[in-house]
């Protein structure tokens, strides 16, 4: 795993300066503290930070072969199955790893190449002999690649924004429709990054830069299509259990290939035991697991973890997290570099700290939720479904729209009293109940945090406009298939596979995703929701096909999920501290948000009327991110017009 940097010039005559590449790329020194390289051929410069995983003594990067150069982030799990292929027809390796067998692909079959990868990655190619630049990332996003123009033309290429924004000729202008994508779903959507002119290369698309032509406009194209795969054809259970379980464990062993030390996340939950109890499967030795806790009980399921561990014979290491006042914030706006919410964000880069103390790739159950079906809002959108289907559109949305209005606002009353939310939701469409159930902060409280300045530069943009767009692109009629459809375009890649992603390699340590395996993921897209969806279960194709290796506690018991205290935390700092940094610091002088909703917000959450600990925690990590990129600089000068 590692880091990647390309700068390339607008013109022919344009000179890399190399100083300058050698300091945007120390800014990725976490994801590749193992080794550096650059290559300079006048207007086009490469870097490279390497952290060794495979042929460690070999491998350095950027590599070259015959005018060729190659600045590759990932792992391709098939790599020695195309390096017999490529044997075959001519070419002559000089290492083990998978470096060479991708610049030796791209050599033999040009752009098509990236359809042959298995695995994860994101990568950049000079074809000087061609004089081309070439760009791509993986299906599903697992690893990042950035993009952007300077203000003289020239094109950055980065694995993070603060690589692109070490660049003296990048202006850092912020995008309201990146922030209202932050305020409600706690992450920046791709292609949008929270700087207007900076963008993220979408999952399975690839970048052409012809160099004979370098002012032409970069236009991302697509090599893979999950819109393809995502259908309800598959409605037996036989037609796909032996297919799931076996892609399952082949794409588990494939992930076990490398040359240093290796273990699993385990928490507890059915995706990462069967991870784990696959890996022992195929191993000689107790396989290192690692584990972390909390220290409120209801959120802590570690116990589980430390039972499985000890019953399967894994060799496991199981830390806590007790985090009661905003000392990781820095560190987060520093890890992520544009505004980030997921507060499991802490626990993961934590837990991923104690593993690279003891290993050097990790495999993670992330994916398998999106997949099938794993999350509750996932079952309620089922059952809400089946009820929509009982009424005619035009009596659902006025009866259970009524309701909603006459029902009562019980916020502090027992879950099975709070049905306001519920009755709304069934008068509304699949895909608003889904945006509002996900959300972190609601529409109607959004806008009583946005001032009328920021209303105005949305321009009537939405999140919600966003899933809608992506679920008319859904092949079939089913609701359940278009949220997962939503799931993959953009919780996946901008939430999960980001958090992960960054927390870990700032510590230096490669994740690695079976469930998102693309051989399995194109086969189980087209299981219908009724294959992993039940009154009683979710998930159930990993159940059926792996409960043999698992003890009943596991198997059986509810899923917790992976997420931190956040309102207990928040309601331990003084609520003065909270309003004096958010009405004090850079955030109130954007004049982007108002003051008066702030203050409501915290009496209410502090009250106990409400649970805003996500929109508060949302609010303080924009203002230490605007502390740290723009200072107490006006609205005017950081807001993109």
């Amino acid at each position: 795993m590692c880091g990647v940097v390309a700068w390339v010039k607008a013109t022919t005559d344009g000179k890399v300066d190399e100083s300058t590449l050698r300091s945007m790329t120390e800014t990725l020194h976490h994801r590749g503290p193992d080794g550096e390289g650059f290559y300079i051929d006048s207007s086009v410069g490469l870097g490279h930070k390497r952290l060794s995983i495979l042929d460690v003594e070999n491998g350095k990067q950027p590599i070259e072969s015959d005018g060729i150069v190659l600045s590759y982030n990932g792992e391709i799990y098939n790599f020695k199955q195309l390096k017999i292929e490529l044997e075959s027809l001519g070419h002559v390796f000089a290492s083990q790893c998978d470096s060479e067998v991708l610049l030796f692909a791209w050599k033999e079959w040009g752009a098509s190449a990236v359809q042959k990868l298995r695995g994860m990655f994101a990568f950049i190619i000079y074809d000087k002999p061609r004089n081309k630049i070439f760009v791509a990332r993986d299906r599903l996003g697992i690893k990042p690649l950035h993009w952007a123009k300077t203000t003289q033309g020239d094109l950055l290429f980065a694995s993070e924004l603060k690589a692109i924004t070490a660049h003296p000729d990048i202006e850092k202008h912020l995008n309201p429709c990146a922030i209202e994508d932050f305020f409600s779903l706690g992450y920046v959507a791709d292609p949008k990054t929270i700087f207007k002119d900076i963008f993220k290369l979408p999952p399975a698309h690839v970048i052409t830069i012809d160099l004979s032509t370098r002012d032409s406009e970069v236009a991302p194209e697509c090599y893979w299509n999950i819109e393809d795969f995502v259908s309800d054809d598959i409605t037996c259970e036989k037609d796909i259990n032996e297919d799931f379980s076996r892609l399952t464990e082949e794409a588990i062993s494939l992930r076990m290939i490398a040359d240093v030390p290796l273990g699993s996340f385990l928490s507890g939950g059915i995706d990462s035991s069967v991870i784990s109890a696959v890996m022992q499967k195929h191993s000689k030795v107790p396989i290192n697991t690692f584990s972390i806790g909390f220290d409120l009980s209801k959120y802590d399921e570690s116990f589980y973890a430390k039972q499985l561990a000890k019953q399967l014979g894994f060799k496991h290491l199981n830390t806590s997290v007790s985090i009661n006042d905003l000392t990781f914030m820095e560190k987060l706006v520093d890890i992520y570099d544009e505004p980030f919410a997921d507060n499991s964000a802490i626990p993961t880069f934590i837990l991923s700290g104690v593993a690279a103390q003891h290993v050097k790739v990790a495999l993670s159950g992330d994916g398998a939720d999106e997949l099938l079906y794993g999350y509750r809002n996932h079952k309620m959108l089922w059952v809400e479904e089946k009820i929509r289907k009982c009424l005619p559109d035009g009596v659902r949305r006025k009866m259970f729209g009524t309701l909603a209005k006459l029902y009562p606002n019980l916020k502090t009353a027992p879950k099975f009293l709070r049905g306001k939310t519920t009755l709304s939701a069934l008068a509304g469409s699949a895909i608003g109940s889904y945006h509002n159930a996900i959300s972190i902060t609601h529409q109607n409280e959004l806008s009583r945090l946005y001032s009328a300045k920021l209303k105005a530069q949305l321009k009537g943009y939405s999140s919600l406009s966003l899933f809608n767009d992506i679920a008319k692109k859904c092949r079939c009629t089913n609701s359940l298939k278009a949220i997962q459809l939503i799931d993959f375009k953009t919780y996946l890649a901008g939430g999960i596979l980001t958090k992960v992603d960054r927390a870990s390699m700032k510590n230096s340590l490669e994740v690695r995703v079976p469930y998102l395996d693309h051989h399995l993921v194109e086969r189980t897209l087209a299981a219908a929701p009724s294959l992993n969806l039940s009154m009683t279960q979710t998930k159930r194709l990993l159940l059926n096909g792996f409960k043999h290796l698992l003890p009943p506690f596991v198997t059986k018991r509810k899923k917790m999920g992976f997420s931190s205290p956040i309102d207990e935390w928040l309601r331990q700092i003084p609520k003065e501290s909270l309003k004096s940094k958010l009405s004090e610091g850079a955030l109130a002088q954007t004049g982007l948000f108002s003051q008066d909703g702030i203050s409501i917000l915290l009496d209410e959450h502090h009250e106990r009327g409400h649970e805003h600990g996500m929109t508060i925690w949302s609010l303080l990590i924009f203002n230490a991110f605007l502390e740290k990129h723009f200072g107490t600089q006006e609205s005017e000068n950081i807001v993109s017009p």
